[in-house]
């Protein structure tokens, strides 16, 4: 169990949790794709989608920070 632990605590970039989103997109429009499944892919596409919200929304107050427009420069 602790391997799968350490598979949680990484991270993941912006763009590998779109990669994911898309392949958890595919998974959950396949017909193949189980209730329990899609459950479980619709929880963890939920999870990325707000990791990488959180991860833009830092960005965003960045660039407004230095932005030279928005700091009266």
């Amino acid at each position: 169990m602790p391997a799968k632990k350490k598979e949680e605590d990484k991270k993941l970039t912006v763009e590998e949790s779109l990669s994911r989103l898309e392949e958890i997109l595919q998974e959950l429009e396949s017909p193949e794709t189980g209730l329990q499944d899609a459950m479980k892919l619709y929880t963890e596409g939920v999870g990325l989608l707000g990791e990488c919200q959180k991860t833009l929304e830092g960005v965003e107050q960045q660039l407004k920070i230095l932005s030279p427009e928005e700091n009266g420069v």
